[in-house]
Parts: C-alpha cells; structure tokens; sequence
C-alpha cells in the first residue's frame, strides 16, 4: 500500500480543491452568460408580442371608429359619437407607439419601418374618411348613394389596413418563434454546462474525500440546494408562461367578441328599432283614421299598433339594453386585465371590512350575517383589484343562500409560503362537484338559474387573482355551502420584479 506524506496530500487536497473553485468559476460564469442571453431573448420576445398587440389595438381603434359612425348615421343620436372620440385619441396613441415599439424589435432590424408607416397612413386615412363622413352627414349633404359609396371606400380601407397588420404580426410572430427557440437552445445549453459541471464536482469530491470529509459534507449540502433552487426555477418558469398564455388568450378573445361580433349588430338592430318605432307611429295615425268604427279588422289593426306592436318593440329594447350591459361588462373585465397593477401595502382586515360595508343593505335584504374570522394578513398587492375580487364574492354568497336557512358568511385568512390564502365560506345552496370549473367560465352559471346575472363576476374574480399572482377555487359538497378559496402573491412588488406577473 502506497503512502503518502502529509505536505503530498495537503498538495493533492489543495489541487483539488482548486479544481473544484475552478470548475465553479465555469459553471457560475456559464450560468451568468446564459441567463444574460436568456433574458435578452426574452425581452426581444414580449417586445414583438408588444408589436403585435399595439397593431389588434390600432385596428380596434379603427373598428370601433367606423361602429360609431355607423350608428351616427342611422340612427343621427349623437350618443354613438362616445367610441369615436375614444378611439380618435386611442389611435393617435397607438400609431406613435407602434412606429416606436417596432423600432425596437431587433434594434430596428426585424421590422422594417415601411410597412408600419404604410399601415399608420392607412389608419389615418380612414379615420380621415370617416370624420369626412360625420361632417358632411351633420351638414346635411349625404344622400343614400353616397351613403353607401362612403360605406364601400371604408370597408376597403378597413380591408387593407387588416392585409397590412396581418405582414407586420406575422413579422412579429416569426420574431417571437425564433427567439423562443433560442432561449430553449440556450436553457439546454446552461443544463449541459451544469451537468458536465456537476459531474466534475462529483468526481473532485470524491478524490478529496479521503482527506476532508467535512468538505464533502458542505459541498453534498450546496448541491442539494441548488437542485432545489433549478426545481423551484422551472416551476416558476412553467406557471408564469401559463398564465401569460391564459391571460393573452382571453384578453384578445374578449376584445375580438366586443369589438366585432357584438357591437356591430347591436348598433344596427337599435337603429332599425327606432325606424320600427316611427313607421308604427304613422301606421296607428292612419288606421285610426280610416275605416269604420264598427269594422272588426279595424279593431284587430287598433290591437296590434296600440298593444302588440308596441309590447313587441318594448322586449326587444329591453333585450338590447341588457346586451348593451354584457358589452360593457365584457369591456370591463378586457380593461381590468390590461390596467397597470399599482402594489401599496394593504391592512386586509380593514380592506374586507370595507367592502363588506358597501354591500351590507344586501346583506340586511337576504337575512345574511357577515363575519371575519381571526386577523387577515396583510399584503402588498393592488387594492382596487382586491376590493373587487371581494366585493364579487361576498356579493355571489349572498345571491345564492338557501332560503329557509339563516345566512352565514364567514371571511379568514392565512399566510402559506410567499402566498397569502383567503376563503370566503357560506352555508348557501352550494355549487356541484361537475361545475367548479364551469362557474369560472366566461357567461356560464351553474345551478338553477333563478338569480340576477351575466356569469361574469367569477370570470372577473379568477381573471384579477391570476394577475396577482395567484388563483382562485372552489369547493364544495353540493349542498351545504360552498368555500371559494383566493390565493395571491404576498408581496406582488417582489413578484414584479422577478417578471411572476
């Protein structure tokens, strides 16, 4: 058996230990230059998707402009005119973001600045053609057929504005696709680098064994840690990419349903209701008078333009103020997910108190009895968000109590990890067990459907939860109340910061 003596194996120790501290230096480094490259790509990444967005906005904007004339002028109340104003100055915003957010993109390389310019001129024609039209509509030099060739000049500038904002997302998609690519290239990169670099760790370890236990034991500890640190990285990783995902995708749905399938009907079934309306107050005049007193058909004719006719128009007012309300709701909730997030440091107990306060002649209405349990931890997260993600849910508890069973509603709250979890319990009718995830979906109610509402106060909670950076649940046994449990972020500045939300 060889022996060596002790300056030898301080020698060897000492080599290996430096080897190890060299090959740390590689791995540090290596992650340090990786993850640089790894948050540049990202960046060029949310700058393209910030491209893309800025161009469904300035085509919104254009949308809702020519909705607005639309309705002006068939109907001539200047109401409609609201959106218009709103999306003149909306545009002129967007068009100065666009030209400098795709500059931006590839330090100007990866979009080119003409097709941004020809789509702003686009924009701007349009919105020239259409403030022509409400100008010359206003002074009364509108007939109906250059009513109709204005119409067809808009609908063609509209189809060419979409040509041109469909090459210039394509662009910013393509964009977004590489760099995506290249930030898994780079993450498969930094993961073979810390392999290679464990593997060598390992190996040191073991030949310093013989000689300094004690240092292994450290060195075992350290990569424990940061096994757990790289796990903890990748789940955050995987949960901010899904809800950037869930929240992108109901965003622009939202927008695509308010913007283009609703407003445009509605606009025009409000104008020919008003056309309806007038044609029946001419029609009632004349049968009145004309014919005979004694003539049934006559009578029959009074019937209709007196009763039915008018009870018909009356329903389908009423139908179009509540798709009026569902608009404007929808239009909500897209604003709420788009509103900046401003953290401050909040007392929750008094948060809660206060909006239990708002909506207590509710409370006194449905023989409800309200209570917080315990002290709410404090946060520091967005108020007007939590007021209304609340407010939402101490409203739904008292909407759907079992009659016959004295209302409780019970508040707590506690702290788990980085996250602060409240729940908001009632003794109600309960929610079933094939329906916690359906309540949370966009107009969808669950249960007997015999309470006032849209479905869309829990899709609003789960949507203000997830932006601050948490969820929202249910649970349930489908007959004696039901608990819907709130978890965000406990520090949202802190989360911020590491790009969480």
């Amino acid at each position: 058996m060889l022996r060596f003596g002790g300056g030898r194996v301080v020698g060897y120790s000492l080599l290996l230990l430096a080897g190890g501290a060299v090959v740390l230096l590689m791995i540090v480094s290596a992650a340090f230059i990786f993850s640089s490259r790894s948050q540049l790509h990202g960046t060029e990444s949310l700058r393209a998707a910030r491209v893309d967005r800025l161009v469904l906005e300035f085509i919104s904007d254009l949308a809702d402009a020519e909705t607005a004339q639309r309705g002006f002028i068939i109907t001539g109340d200047a109401a409609y005119l609201g959106p218009y104003e709103s999306a003149l100055s909306e545009f002129a915003e967007d068009s100065s973001d666009l030209g400098l957010r795709a500059a931006e993109v590839g330090e100007g390389k990866a979009i080119a600045p003409e097709p941004v310019d020809e789509l702003v001129a686009l924009g701007r024609q349009r919105m020239d053609l259409i403030s022509s039209n409400l100008a010359r509509y206003r002074a009364g030099n509108f007939d109906k057929a250059e009513l109709v060739a204005a119409m067809e000049s808009g609908r063609a500038l509209m189809d060419r504005v979409r040509e041109k904002g469909a090459v210039i997302r394509e662009i910013a998609a393509s964009v977004r696709i590489a760099r995506a690519a290249a930030m898994r290239d780079t993450a498969a990169m930094l993961r073979t680098m810390i392999s290679l670099g464990v593997a060598m760790i390992v190996v040191l370890t073991a030949g310093a064994a013989m000689v300094i236990t004690r240092h292994i034991r450290q060195i075992g500890e350290a990569r424990e840690e940061l096994i757990e640190i790289n796990q903890e990285l990748e789940s955050r990783v995987r949960e901010r990419t899904e809800a950037v995902m869930r929240t992108n995708d109901e965003l622009q749905r939202y927008a695509y349903i308010v913007s283009h399938d609703l407003r445009a009907p509605l606009v025009n079934i409000m104008g020919f209701t008003s056309e309806l309306e007038t044609a029946t107050e001419r029609l009632t005049a004349y049968v009145r008078k004309v014919g005979d007193d004694d003539d049934p058909d006559r009578a029959d004719a009074l019937l209709a333009v007196d009763e039915d006719i008018p009870e018909a128009l009356g329903f389908i007012r009423s139908s179009m103020k509540r798709m009026d309300g569902l608009i404007n709701e929808i239009l909500k909730l897209s604003r709420a997910g788009r509103r900046v997030l401003e953290p401050m440091p909040l007392d929750m107990q008094s948060l809660v108190s206060e909006c239990i306060d708002s909506i207590r002649q509710r409370f006194a209405e449905a023989g409800a009895e309200v209570r917080i349990e315990g002290r709410l931890p404090d946060v520091v997260s967005d108020r007007s968000a939590l007021q209304q993600i609340f407010t939402n849910l101490l409203d739904n508890a008292t909407k759907y109590l079992k009659d016959g069973r004295p209302g409780q509603i019970t508040v707590r709250g506690r702290l788990e990890r980085g996250a602060a979890v409240f729940e908001v319990e009632d003794n109600g009718r309960g929610i079933a067990e094939a329906d916690f995830e359906r309540i949370f979906e966009l107009f969808r109610r669950a249960g007997a459907q015999d309470k006032p509402g849209d479905g869309i106060g829990l899709a609003h909670t789960r949507m203000l939860s997830r932006r601050l950076g948490g969820d929202v649940s249910v649970r349930s046994d489908g007959e004696n109340g039901t608990t819907f449990i709130v978890t965000i972020a406990r520090d949202l500045v802190l989360r911020m910061g590491r790009n969480e939300t």
